[in-house]
Parts: C-alpha cells; structure tokens; sequence
C-alpha cells in the first residue's frame, strides 16, 4: 500500500521486483536444468521434494518465528485433510511432471509449450463450469495451438515422452486452479502464510513418490553422493524456488497482475536464448516461427481475458452454456507455475488490496482491507 502512493518510490520498488523476479525465475528454471542433466540427478519428484521441504520450514519461520508474516488462518487437521491434501496432490503432480520434461525436452522448446497452457486451462476450467468460452476466445486458443504445433513439429530432438509430460503437468496445474477455487475459495492467505500450508502437503506426496519410485534407485546408484558433491546447486535451488513466489506476489502489489503474465511472456523469451547459450540447444526456424505464433496468440487470450474482467458485461457476450450463471466465481485461470500466489492475487484484486488495470492504462485506487 505504501508503494501504492505514487512517484519514484513505486516505479523504483516494480522495477527492482520485476527485474528479480525475471532473474530468479530464470535462474531457477537453468539450475534445475543443470541439476538433472549436467550432474546427471535424473529424480524429479526429490528434487522437486526437497524445494517445498524449504518452502515449508521458511514459511513457518517467517510467519511464527520472524513473524513478518501475520498468521490469519488456523486450520483443523480435519480441513488440511480434506481441503489442503487434495490441493498439494496435484500442485506436487505438476512439480513432478514439470521436472520430469526436462529430462527429455530442451529448456527452450518447454518456454514455447508454456504458452500453450491457456488452452488445457480453458478446456479444464470450461468442463468444470467455472470459465465461459467466446467466439474470441476460441479464435485466440486456435492461433495459440497452430503455433504450438508448428513449434513441436520444428523440434529437431523432439521427445513424445517429454511431451506428454509437459501437457499433463500443465493439465495437473488447471485442475489444482479448480480445486483450489472449489475447496479453498474463502480463504485469505498471504502467499507466504499460503505456503506454510501448501507446501508440506505438496512435500508429502511428492516424497511419498519418490519413496516407491526414486529413492531405491537412489540407493542403488548412489546419487545421495550428487547432493552432498553439490550442496549449494541444491540449497540454491530450493531457495530461489521460494523467492519465486514471495516476488511474484511483490511484482503484483507494485504493478498488477496483467505486468507479472506480460513479464512472464518476456522471461519465457529470455530462457529460450538462454538454453541455446549454455546448454548449446538449437531453434529452428520453423520453431522459432510456431513461438513467435503462439505468442501472438497468447497475447490476444489474456488482452480479451482483461476486458471481460474490467467490463463482465463483455464476458456474456459468449456462446450460450449452462454453465455460464457460474462465471463470476472464476479467476482468470491462464497465469500457471506460480502455485500460490494465484489465488491470493484473485481474492486481493477483488478485495480491493491490489490495483487493477483499467482501459487506458489507468489503475483503480487502492482501499484499504
């Protein structure tokens, strides 16, 4: 709120959190990277594991320990159960596939299938009635899957098994945005207060996994031996994965969450040039075409997501569904890979802690909660 008052103060504080947000995010995709190919730690879910069992203790510190973070919520073990649990499933599904197509997939041909996520987004918010499809809207998915298409068939070392992975990961993060606005709608949390919570379910099931699939292979090719040659990788990586979204939510509260996708679409480009600087990946032209597609296309899907946000009336302008009376209880549902913040950006803008954009560039006055 404070930055919320104009001048140099805020343009300052958006600038250095968008710059650190685009830097740590793109450090943390090329580490992990690193980690499972040039050290050769082929284990997603431990990996993955090992970041959200430091989310876990850091959001507790910060919030009971430092208590920088005010604690709002406190949960019975009933509701973690039945409301957490369900929730870290598929955010540790997503992790866990996400993770996994690395192994198989260049990191700048995953950037070009990022962009491809609005459409599994869409599709799952849509069959659960929480989103409502426009003949816009349709044109823009179109755009977006021609280009994506185009990419994978550019792709010289294309991976099926990669792949599949990719689309199920941003599919598990589609049906962890429903469950989340399904189970966990009335909740208010700090995205660190958020993670305190999220991630020890998420930590559960991705370790429960890995019990059963990577840890006897662990043992057995004693890959323990990798973390304790490369401490600071792994430390690194588990920090930054936290910073990922402690920054994430500082971009929105300095500019808006329409910055974060448009920033997010810049920060996808830059990894792409990335992974052909450091891990000497090739793009070629027909890929580099099919992005610069769906980049279009990714463009006019959130440039008609943000109007029918400012102006629903716009929204009903759709094609008739029975679904359409539950639409105003969506989010936007196309900004995917931040597992909390999400959520909470929804339930601020709507409560007035967090400026929206309004046509024209102009940000509605903030008010306080």
């Amino acid at each position: 709120r404070r930055w919320a008052g104009g001048g140099l103060s805020r343009a300052l504080a958006a600038l250095v959190a968008t710059s650190s947000w685009m830097a740590v995010s793109s450090v943390l995709i090329l580490l992990n990277k690193a980690i499972m190919s040039t050290y050769d730690f082929h284990f997603p879910m431990s990996l993955s594991g090992m970041g959200m069992a430091f989310s876990s203790v850091a959001g507790y510190i910060c919030c009971h320990v430092l208590k920088v973070v005010p604690v709002k919520k406190r949960l019975t073990l009933r509701f973690y159960v039945r409301n957490i649990m369900p929730v870290g499933f598929f955010m540790a599904l997503t992790l866990y596939l996400g993770n996994l197509a690395y192994l198989y997939l260049t990191v700048s041909f995953i950037q070009m299938l990022k962009a491809f996520t609005p459409v599994i987004t869409m599709c799952i918010l849509f069959g659960f009635g929480l989103e409502t499809i426009s003949l816009q809207l349709v044109a823009a998915v179109f755009i977006i899957t021609a280009g994506t298409v185009a990419a994978s068939y550019g792709t010289i070392d294309f991976s099926i098994v990669g792949f599949t992975a990719m689309m199920l990961s941003e599919t598990a993060e589609a049906l962890r945005l429903v469950l989340t606005q399904k189970l966990l709608t009335n909740l208010r949390f700090h995205p660190v207060e958020g993670l305190m919570y999220m991630a020890p379910a998420c930590c559960f099931w991705l370790f429960l996994g890995a019990l059963y699939e990577e840890f006897p292979v662990m043992a057995r090719e004693g890959s323990l031996a990798t973390v304790m040659h490369y401490p600071g990788s792994f430390l690194a990586a588990a920090v930054l994965g936290f910073g990922v979204n402690t920054l994430a939510y500082a971009v929105i509260i300095t500019t808006s969450s329409l910055t974060l996708k448009v920033v997010g679409t810049v920060k996808n480009g830059v990894v792409v040039y990335c992974g052909v600087l450091f891990f000497s990946e090739t793009v070629s032209g027909v890929q580099a075409l099919g992005y610069l597609v769906s980049l279009v296309g990714f463009g006019w899907y959130n440039k008609i997501k943000l109007a029918n946000q400012v102006n629903p009336s716009a929204a009903k302008e759709s094609l008739p569904t029975h679904l359409e009376r539950k639409n105003s209880d969506c989010g936007d549902g196309e900004e995917v890979g931040i597992s909390i913040v999400d959520q909470v950006v929804r339930n601020a803008e709507r409560d007035g802690a967090v400026p929206r954009v309004l046509p024209g560039g102009m940000r509605s006055p903030m008010r306080k909660v």
